[in-house]
């Protein structure tokens, strides 16, 4: 990519970032309102570390603007719950930071070079993974206007109803995109065998049904895991359930183990992810909100694909793999477009309901 496409998406992701934050007072956005999620300040803040890391200290050679920041700002070093009491840069000063980063960095692009040997520099690897970095935080922090009250939900109505099948055969999971995270490699042929799957997201109407049938309380429909959950967590509806939300909306805010107690009520399942890819490549133009309305819950749990190569940094992915967290696809309606490609693979905790997620039905033929 050219230097000019490159300033062009980071410029893209910075405009999202100060749309959402801009109308916020300081006390906003230095409140922690949830032990979920970072004070506002400190994502604004981690962003520009991030950046500055990569792109000035990584690729370009220079030394670090402070060296206080690679501690406070690494977000495997403190816990959510716990960065409030960082002493973190206030809103004015992570402002600046953020516009000091920039601006060296507008500097130092058109000065790399992208067939030095350097794979991060390959295509504009280094600075697409900063860009979608940046937007993937801005979700994060609409997450969390979201618990405060803030944030406006899927504006989307589901128009459509019935299954589509998605014939048995062999296709591609993973990209090739140069920008593609590494999870998202190598791609690789996976064979399936024929499934119908839901046109349209389940919605607040169709999980009323479930509700309104005691759903939340008939053992049988429950994993173990998610029958311990559900009682510990005193839960019986959605976070932000509400009579008074569209029927016709998608159901939102919903943990990967009401989803799939919900699909077994209907005498369905949850897709398991090469599945839902599967439809997303094939048979989309049949399918109605596969992005842009809510993460969609798959079965499946995070694992390296065959041949996984951690790149550039284990933590992105590698440090997740396992049967503890659950892969969501698609993309909500807070998701940038460069994000919610059909190969991206977003995932969390299956207790996790702070997120945009909701959940769309497959049945075996």
């Amino acid at each position: 990519m050219s230097p000019s496409e490159l300033v062009a998406a980071l410029e893209r992701a910075r405009r999202r970032t100060e749309d959402l934050l801009e109308p916020l007072s300081d006390e906003r956005l230095t409140r922690q309102i949830s032990p979920l999620q970072s004070p506002l300040v400190w994502d604004l803040a981690h962003i520009g570390h991030f950046e500055e890391l990569w792109l000035l200290r990584r690729v370009g050679g220079r030394s670090a603007i402070s060296s206080e920041y690679d501690d406070l700002y690494d977000s495997f070093a403190h816990p959510r719950g716990g960065r409030g009491r960082l002493p973190i840069l206030s809103p004015d000063a992570a402002r600046a930071y953020v516009r000091d980063v920039r601006e060296a960095v507008l500097e130092l692009l058109p000065n790399l070079s992208d067939d030095n040997g350097d794979p991060l520099l390959n295509e504009g690897f280094v600075v697409g993974m900063v860009v979608q970095h940046e937007l993937q935080h801005t979700e994060t922090m609409a997450q969390t206007l979201a618990l405060a009250g803030l944030a406006r939900q899927s504006p989307v109505l589901v128009s459509v109803t019935g299954e589509v099948t998605v014939p048995s055969g062999p296709f591609t999971l993973g990209s090739t995109d140069p920008w593609a995270y590494d999870n998202e490699r190598p791609a690789h042929d996976v064979e399936l065998r024929q499934f119908r799957i839901d046109r349209a997201l389940v919605t607040n109407g169709d999980y009323a049904g479930f509700v309104d049938a005691g759903g939340y309380r008939d053992r049988d429909l429950w994993s173990a895991e998610g029958w311990e959950w559900r009682g510990a967590a005193q839960t019986e509806a959605p976070l932000f359930w509400g009579r008074a939300a569209p029927r016709l909306a998608p159901i939102t805010h919903v943990s990967f183990h009401e989803a799939e107690a919900y699909a077994r009520w209907l005498g369905k399942r949850l897709p398991t992810e090469p599945e839902w890819e599967k439809a997303a490549k094939t048979v989309a133009g049949e399918l109605e909100h596969m992005t842009g309305a809510v993460w969609q819950w798959t079965s499946s749990p995070f694992e390296g694909y065959p041949g996984f190569r951690a790149f550039p940094y284990a933590e992105y992915s590698e440090a997740f793999f396992g049967n503890d967290y659950r892969v969501l696809r698609g993309g909500s309606w807070s998701t940038d477009p460069l994000v919610a490609r059909s190969t991206f693979r977003n995932w969390d905790l299956p207790q996790r309901r702070q997120i945009f997620s909701g959940l769309r039905c497959v049945r075996d033929v």
